[in-house]
């Protein structure tokens, strides 16, 4: 996932023209929060935002961090006041990959939620393989009363692969939930199938736990008889390719999602925004992408991983810039205002 190959520059240099060019995102750069650590720290090469929550006046995150890749990953965390400058609450890892027994190589922090009796939920994903891409991975949960711990991890997976022939049979990645107003969990998700290709999923769930994946009655496709995808590359001249790593928020406009496009390499790789009004029935927004590598201007090969939050009418980007042998940084980038004026 970390490693830059001559066929990744390549790509970089020769696949970037498929897209629409984004000269200058609309969201505007702000800092960095955090670069990878000292050698011989747990975190020393790579970082990435992980799972960001804002939670009674205070913007909380549990970031990866990681020595090499495919290799295990420990999580951190850090606070901020203002979503932009952030403070480390303790050096160490509050929670090991070494703690998840179904893990056999990583687990991830990718999403959290805080339920109405105070208990933090936090999802990650596993990766279960030497793939840099595509993992046989699953979707698990840990709890806490407190985010520094100590944290519970649930001894099973609480979404996996489906079965053989479907659109998400494969892996499972990069989830991210929604803990709605009357208590329904909604869970996006990236699925990748045996041809490698991603599409966006979702699953809801009453406590967190036991997930039903969204199924269509009406579609017959082959690949979509147990369940359908929600984002998935059609009647678009740019959001193709895999459309995976969804980042959703709800506001009172309804769900707004920044979600990942790839093609082939890193070069490649671009944000898409897409918003919907019950969360299910997504549509595209705009002409082109919002985020691409050239709008950070130190990364030497783009970026990875991404956090989404909304507060106070001003969305909070992060985003994993990828800086070469000096390792991975997270930047933060905001817009304030309707999302759907982004392209005016």
């Amino acid at each position: 996932m970390k490693k830059i190959s001559i066929l990744t520059i390549f790509f970089f240099l020769t696949v970037i023209p498929l897209y629409a060019q984004t000269e200058t995102t609309p969201f505007e750069y702000q800092s960095v929060v955090i670069g990878p650590g000292e050698t011989g720290d747990w975190d020393d090469r790579f970082t990435d935002p992980g799972a960001v929550i804002y939670h009674e006046g205070l913007f909380h995150m549990f970031r990866n961090g990681f020595k090499g890749w495919p290799a295990s990953v420990q999580i951190g965390y850090l606070t901020s006041e203002d979503g932009i400058n952030w403070e480390e609450v303790t050096p160490d890892p509050i929670i090991e990959t070494d703690e998840v027994e179904f893990a056999e190589i990583a687990a991830l922090a990718s999403s959290v939620v805080v339920t109405e009796d105070g208990t933090w939920m936090l999802y990650f994903y596993t990766w279960n393989s030497n793939s840099q891409w595509i993992c046989g991975c699953e979707i698990g949960l840990a709890t806490a009363s407190d985010p520094l711990g100590d944290w519970t991890i649930h001894p099973e997976p609480v979404l996996v692969a489906s079965e053989t022939g479907n659109w998400d049979s494969h892996s499972l990645h990069q989830p991210d939930v929604i803990l709605l107003e009357d208590g329904t969990f909604m869970m996006y998700y990236t699925g990748y199938g045996v041809n490698g290709n991603a599409m966006i999923g979702l699953a809801t769930s009453e406590d967190g736990i036991n997930w039903t994946r969204y199924n269509d009655p009406e579609s017959d496709f082959s690949l979509f008889l147990e369940s359908d995808p929600v984002l998935r590359e059609r009647n678009s001249t740019w959001a193709t390719g895999s459309l995976h790593q969804p980042r959703v928020v709800q506001t009172e406009d309804g769900f707004t999602m920044v979600f990942r496009l790839r093609r082939s390499g890193q070069g490649a790789m671009r944000l898409g925004l897409a918003t919907s009004q019950d969360g299910i029935e997504w549509e595209l927004l705009g002409d082109s992408p919002i985020f691409a590598p050239s709008d950070i201007d130190d990364s030497a090969f783009g970026f990875w991983f991404t956090a989404l939050e909304h507060v106070d009418d001003i969305y909070y980007l992060y985003v994993e810039s990828d800086g070469g042998n000096t390792g991975t940084t997270i930047y933060t980038y905001t817009y304030f205002g309707d999302i759907e004026n982004i392209f005016n």
